[in-house]
């Protein structure tokens, strides 16, 4: 495998290959021919390349079927919303009767994890750090009396799992319901303002591509995919009379962490961290 820039983005390598060794030029000096290609071949040093490994692919993969996080159908019905539970799994038909057996055993024996109720860790919580800053207070944005009924539903959703409470805040930010393409809706909070005054957490993030090369000769890979994930971290107490939200209905404040907040991926990587 050779280390190659991006024609369209010189400053961004990836991997390409597999390569042939046409002969060898010196002690860090390899002549490369691509096998499939007409191109000439090239001479590369040593620290660009890497050992190819083939292998055969095979790829297990069962998934909970569910809404994505805070959506909900069209029209505001709540009716088909899913519960979750082992029964929604679904099994790969690559897999063979045994391991499809096997698999069924392994998530009814954790049948509590299959839920579509988030959790919340006790590893991390969420902070907002606005030194000096003033409450920031703004008024609800109009919106038409569907819109109203669809906030109404979510408000009382959140409310039964104990994402968000009642507030006395001095902050608020306003509900916006974001259109997607397939249709359907996402509530959200416009957190502009108080991000503005936010100071920003600098804890470092994973580059994609290096944790990809980490994986070298696995030959399983797991996903993991947490339900609501970021509201299964907690937020301290300051952070939750920040995160109040207004609606047409009253004033809330979130319990968890919220989507769409400064910082909040930083403080999700940290809980990663820690449980890895």
């Amino acid at each position: 495998m050779v280390l190659k820039a991006l024609q369209a983005h010189k400053m961004e390598v990836s991997w390409e290959g597999p390569f042939t060794v046409q002969e060898h030029l010196g002690a860090v000096h390899y002549l490369l021919a691509f096998p499939t290609s007409n191109r000439k071949p090239k001479v590369y040093h040593i620290n660009s390349l890497k050992p190819f490994y083939s292998r055969e692919l095979k790829v297990c993969h069962f998934t909970a079927q569910g809404g994505d996080d805070a959506e909900w159908p069209e029209g505001v019905d709540y009716e088909g919303k899913s519960d979750g539970g082992v029964q929604e799994v679904n099994l790969s038909m690559i897999l063979g009767r045994m391991q499809r057996q096997q698999i069924k055993e392994l998530c009814t024996s954790y049948a509590p994890t299959f839920s579509a109720t988030p959790g919340l860790t006790e590893w991390t919580y969420h902070s907002i750090d606005t030194g000096n800053a003033h409450p920031i207070k703004t008024q609800p944005y109009r919106v038409s009396p569907q819109a109203k009924t669809a906030i109404e539903w979510e408000i009382q959703d959140m409310l039964q799992m104990g994402v968000i409470r009642p507030s006395g805040s001095a902050w608020a930010s306003p509900v916006v319901l974001v259109p997607k393409p397939n249709g359907e809706i996402r509530f959200c909070v416009d957190y502009r303002k108080l991000n503005a005054v936010t100071r920003p957490d600098n804890h470092p993030m994973p580059r994609t591509d290096e944790l990809l090369e980490k994986l070298g000769r696995a030959q399983f890979i797991s996903t993991l995919d947490l339900t609501k994930g970021y509201w299964q971290v907690p937020l301290d107490e300051s952070a939750k009379e920040r995160s109040a939200f207004i609606t047409h209905v009253e004033l809330y404040e979130f319990n968890v962490l919220p989507f769409r907040l400064r910082n909040a991926p930083t403080t999700f990587q940290r809980l990663v961290d820690g449980l890895s």
